[in-house]
């Protein structure tokens, strides 16, 4: 039996699955100023739902992308600033965050490395940088200043922020200056907070540097609903294990959301995808989800939402954390017609996202007729979607076939890296499995932008999904 959350600013949504069967589904205002406080609100709608299981609870998943999107949009409120006897708001806001950005050649003109972004700049309190980075090859092509570094380091002590985003050119081909930088601010101040580029991965400066930036942002609001998720998933009986579902259609532990954050935005999308599909009983769709005047189309492929990197995210800003690929598009009451990408391989499903959406998707499968399932579901899709992630695992790499090397052999050590990471995450023993594994080359370099996708599955339940087979793409 599992649980799915999913988490909004003024509403919860829960549902109890048995499998992929639904047991049943409860939903709650978190009207902060009028009722009790969110975390209360949270701990009595798990214990209804855990109290109608015919078993243990094994597991608790939580959306929380919908509190992290709001969060970017708000500034923290100083805790001496809060009327008496109000409750903290909810969800906590950000605070701003340093960048500091290494490149060959720092720019001549003041200003001018800001991100092109305006949620970036809205982040960023201060901003500086210093010499270094590598090529695509990792050969380094100036010599990093620690110097710069450190007087980056004073500056942020100064403005007094105590998270920095550090982004360097090529790291993701080798992350040697970032990691150096990081050792020297943390030399001259280990309480300041650290993120660096690398570890999202992602090709492009701009898009590693808005995701590092967001997740910076977010480290202070994750951590703050993070605890307050778990405290309610320890009420239940049988001390179910505690999970957070991400944007590529996974979960991940309250420890890797933590200092990862920005991998759980987009995750409704992603939840209510696989909810939508396994639903209405197919592991393969094309999924319609209906809402009050939009309808948002996605793909399903092997039970797990079709996802890529490099996508708009929150406030239009490219990110490199993958994210459902969706098409979104007004709804009209007449007129509306599904999208001609059908494929015999592919079944259409139509579901109402909220109540709100209800006579939209009535209204889309009537016109697309026999060929389209209209799903009626019995539960929040988000919060059914959630209860069914498993870990999962994403790399974006930059890899050199170096002389003596085969672009097979790189892949295969990708492949198994990948894997490793899915059964660190918690997969089951023996359900880690590659869904997609591509490799494309770069110009007419012997250079391949290889992106690994693996999943996992219960160990029992469910039939394995089937990986697509490697490929080498040439992108030329």
């Amino acid at each position: 039996m599992r649980i799915g959350v999913r988490l909004g600013t003024r509403d919860i949504h829960a549902a109890l699955l048995d499998g992929d069967r639904i047991v049943t589904a409860a939903g709650a205002s978190l009207d902060e100023g009028a009722g009790p406080r969110p975390r209360e609100v949270a701990d009595r709608l798990l214990r209804r739902l855990a109290d109608r299981a015919a078993s243990a609870v094994a597991s608790v998943t939580w959306d929380v992308s919908a509190v992290l999107e709001s969060a970017l949009t708000r500034a923290a409120a100083p805790e001496e600033d809060r009327p008496a006897g109000r409750a903290p708001s909810w969800p906590p806001g950000r605070r701003p965050v340093a960048a500091l950005r290494l490149v060959p050649r720092p720019p001549a003109v003041a200003g001018a490395g800001c991100h092109p972004a305006a949620l970036i700049r809205s982040l960023v309190a201060w901003r500086g940088t210093a010499r270094g980075g590598h090529d695509l090859f990792g050969t380094e092509l100036a010599a990093p200043d620690l110097t710069a570094a450190l007087r980056c380091a004073d500056a942020v002590a100064a403005a007094g922020i105590g998270t920095v985003a550090i982004t360097a050119t090529g790291a993701t081909a080798c992350p040697d200056h970032e990691v150096g930088a990081a050792a020297a601010l943390l030399e001259r101040d280990p309480r300041l907070r650290l993120c660096l580029s690398h570890e999202t991965g992602g090709l492009g400066l701009l898009e590693r540097e808005a995701t590092t930036v967001i997740n910076a942002a977010l480290l202070d609001p994750a951590e703050s609903v993070i605890a307050h998720c778990e405290e309610s998933t320890a009420t239940l009986p049988g001390a179910p294990a505690c999970w957070f579902a991400t944007g590529d259609g996974g979960r991940v532990s309250a420890r890797r959301l933590c200092w990862l954050p920005v991998l759980g935005l987009a995750a409704t999308a992603a939840a209510a995808l696989i909810a939508a599909a396994r639903q209405s009983g197919t592991a393969d769709a094309l999924v319609v989800l209906a809402q009050s005047g939009t309808v948002t189309v996605g793909q399903v492929r092997d039970g797990l939402p079709h996802v890529e990197a490099d996508l708009p995210g929150t406030g239009g800003v490219r990110v490199s954390a993958p994210q459902p690929v969706l098409t979104t598009a007004p709804a009209r009451s007449a007129g509306v017609n599904l999208p001609g990408a059908r494929s015999r391989q592919t079944a259409d499903v139509i579901a109402p996202l909220d109540d709100s959406g209800r006579r939209t998707a009535e209204e889309l499968a009537e016109q697309a007729g026999r060929q389209a399932v209209l799903l009626r579901p019995q539960a929040d899709l988000a919060a059914a979607g959630a209860a069914g992630t498993e870990p999962g695992a994403w790399l974006d790499l930059l890899v050199p076939v170096g002389v003596g090397e085969t672009l097979e052999g790189v892949q295969a050590q990708a492949e198994h890296r990948a894997l490793a990471l899915v059964a660190a995450h918690g997969a089951e023993p023996g359900t880690a499995t590659v869904v997609r594994s591509s490799a494309t080359a770069v110009g007419y370099l012997r250079i391949y932008r290889i992106q690994i996708r693996a999943g996992s599955g219960p160990r029992v339940e469910g039939r394995p999904r089937t990986g697509e087979p490697r490929r080498a793409e040439d992108g030329r």
